[in-house]
């Protein structure tokens, strides 16, 4: 349509009105280019013209669009805008790529899976923002990388310092918040783990400081509560009222399993440190003492080997048993099968941890007889209803702690009280049997009673007498087994 303009020629209102509708969907394009990641500057030029062609207007239309020329304007715009759009394209896709061998360097070893994925993504985008995107994103990744293993290995530490905490019945707290903290700081995306990764890895860093401390003082702890433990322990078998050393243990034991700093724990240690020192005065009170069991007759052997039966013939006397020498020999029995020696030389024989070996009327020194142990002399003392605290091997200190506490013991040791090198031999079952014979005599003895430097005990074949603590240990250690009687 044509019209003419105050006599000065004629306008082309069609063509002016399509350029105009050609030149603002031009724009629109501009605007969803910057929605897809066309950066505002790389449009600015076009910008620039399409505002000052807007600036004047005729009948709705752009001055440039009616005159000549304005058809060639629309089209460097739309070639120019395609050149931006392929240009920035390219741009973003490689560096989304340089992005993802970026990630890929930095997380070392990955699985092909995750790879393809990146892969993938590149594959499906198709705009600018698609790839700044992705550039942006794994950018951010490789950054969190080192970041992420630092909170992940803290959180581990903490996790295994937890553990540690629940083996050794102390609290961890918030360890348990803290790592659900990590947990969930892991399915976060890199946005969001940038954000709380900071004040995540000051939280578990200080928390794993905190907890060692803990641990540390708690071992120390632990160790304490052993060493009291076993010094109360000792003093009871000394004798020694030892209830207020359990109840401050019980009470300690419970500030233990409450306690959250080194300093609470400490002031644990200190109090049971307290209670050792005590028990131990407590046990060097009695120590230095003279002790000795009462009520427990002399009784000589019946028999030339019935030195045992004779010994606990005695401790049984102590607790109102009477049971004869004899009694005890008949109840035990007796192997009276010969020794002999096989063909490798050893020496084999009945087993005195069973039975009385031998004639009790023989001769250890020609195999004609020996003795027994411990095992059959408890057993025959249990069944007549005697009380044996403890049995089998124990060291000389628990001897003497025995009986400073008022309990006579069963102790075998040698005849000469010295020490003698062992000659073992192996019973007719197959167990070794610890022997000093046939050179050496074993005997056994009633220890009632025991001073700071010496032992008193009821010999069955030369009576009661004192000897010294060394010459005790010394034939003692040949074979440390006793029988503890109350």
């Amino acid at each position: 349509m044509l019209s003419s303009l105050g006599g000065g020629g004629l306008l082309d209102f069609a063509s002016a009105y399509t350029l105009q509708a050609r030149a603002q969907a031009m724009h629109d394009r501009w605007i969803f280019m910057r929605a897809n990641g066309i950066p505002d500057e790389d449009l600015a030029a076009l910008e620039s013209e399409w505002a000052a062609s807007q600036s004047s207007t005729v009948v709705g239309a752009a001055g440039i669009f009616w005159v000549p020329g304005g058809a060639e304007t629309i089209g460097r715009w739309q070639t120019e805008s395609d050149a931006i759009w392929s240009r920035d394209l390219t741009q973003f896709r490689s560096g989304a790529l340089l992005a993802a061998q970026g990630l890929h360097t930095a997380l070392g070893e990955e699985t092909y899976a995750q790879r393809k994925s990146r892969l993938d993504a590149i594959t499906s985008a198709s705009t600018p923002l698609d790839f700044a995107t992705l550039r942006n994103d794994w950018n951010l990744e490789a950054r969190l990388v080192p970041i992420d293993r630092r909170i992940a290995l803290a959180a581990a530490g903490v996790a295994g310092q937890a553990d540690q905490a629940t083996k050794m019945g102390i609290r961890s707290d918030p360890a348990a918040d803290l790592l659900a903290r990590a947990g969930a700081y892991g399915q976060l995306g890199p946005l969001d783990r940038m954000a709380h990764a900071e004040l995540l890895t000051r939280n578990v860093q200080t928390l794993h400081k905190d907890l060692q401390g803990r641990i540390d003082a708690a071992t120390v702890t632990q160790q304490n509560f052993q060493h009291t433990s076993d010094e109360s322990s000792i003093a009871s078998l000394y004798g020694i009222d030892t209830s207020g050393f359990d109840a401050r243990i019980a009470s300690d034991r419970i500030q233990y399993a409450a306690a959250l700093t080194p300093a609470q724990f400490n002031a644990v240690t200190a109090d049971l440190q307290q209670v050792s020192a005590a028990a131990d005065h407590q046990i060097y009170v009695v120590l230095s003492q003279t002790h000795i069991v009462a009520g427990v007759p002399l009784i000589y052997q019946d028999h030339p080997l019935s030195c045992e039966e004779a010994a606990t013939s005695m401790a049984l006397a102590h607790q109102g048993v009477n049971v004869s020498q004899d009694q005890i020999l008949g109840e035990i029995g007796a192997d009276l099968r010969s020794m002999y020696v096989d063909p490798s030389g050893r020496v084999r024989w009945g087993n005195p941890y069973e039975t009385f070996v031998g004639n009790v009327n023989g001769s250890e020194s020609n195999y004609t007889g020996f003795g027994t142990y411990y095992p059959p002399l408890v057993r025959v003392a249990k069944a007549h209803g005697a009380t044996v605290l403890a049995y089998g091997s124990m060291s000389a200190a628990t001897i003497y702690a025995r009986v400073i506490a008022g309990h006579p013991v069963v102790a075998f040791a040698t005849w000469d009280w010295r020490w003698h090198p062992r000659r073992d031999y192996l019973s007719f079952d197959g167990q070794w049997i610890p022997w000093i014979g046939p050179v050496y005599a074993s005997h056994v003895y009633t220890v009632v009673g025991v001073s700071p430097s010496q032992v008193l005990v009821n010999d069955p074949i030369r009576g009661q007498y004192w000897i010294s603590k060394g010459a005790f240990e010394a034939g003692y250690s040949d074979f440390n087994e006793a029988i503890v009687f109350a």
